[in-house]
């Protein structure tokens, strides 16, 4: 545990130590003075003390007590969409302990059920609105990598038609030249005949 917290001490800002059992954390970010020593594996541990937020780091994504996980979407680590799902149980719904065997008990679990009714609805509007952010992200990505794809495809492939008509303006150069030359040679042979 302490090799892995001292390996992300650039990333977090805290450095760990472990020394006869007790368990040391100390924030390079606060200064000397934000240390918790943690012995015996009993006591409190205040993390806003470090600077620290309560979670956990999983690859990519940071669990956050109470706040949904953050996926990176993009090419940067502060690119991120948070995904949280809202628990809906029937406890945390209300609706574990209705009782419709009187007419109050009936009226208490229609009030119950429709404010569970709007809680279920407004979660689901919320799933649908971060899914359509990871769509969105989603098609973003894909013409992002199809631009890329264009522009090495246009620096590295050769433009067939321009090389052809290079290579006959090349050719129409060097056979002139060919020409001129043997129009050179012929010149003193002709200036001897017309002396003779």
């Amino acid at each position: 545990m302490v090799a892995d917290i001292n390996a992300e001490s650039a990333t977090t800002g805290v450095t760990a130590s472990n020394e006869s059992g007790t368990l040391t954390l100390t924030s390079t970010v606060e200064g000397s003075d934000a240390e918790i020593t943690l012995a015996d594996g009993s006591g409190t541990l205040d993390l806003s003390s470090l600077g620290l937020t309560a979670g956990t780091t999983n690859g990519t994504t940071v669990e956050e007590a109470g706040s949904g996980a953050d996926i990176i979407v993009g090419s940067d680590a502060t690119d991120t969409i948070n995904l949280s799902v809202v628990s809906l149980t029937t406890s945390s719904l209300g609706v574990d302990t209705l009782d419709i065997s009187t007419q109050a008990g009936a009226t208490t679990a229609l009030t119950a059920l429709d404010d569970a009714i709007d809680q279920v609805s407004s979660a689901r509007a919320e799933m649908g609105a971060i899914m359509s952010r990871f769509e969105f992200r989603s098609a973003q990505i894909d013409t992002s990598v199809e631009n890329l794809d264009s522009a090495k495809s246009a620096i590295e492939d050769v433009d067939i038609a321009k090389e052809q008509a290079a290579l006959s303006a090349s050719s129409v150069k060097v056979q002139a030249a060919v020409a001129a030359a043997t129009q050179a040679n012929e010149m003193p042979e002709n200036l001897l005949s017309l002396i003779r």
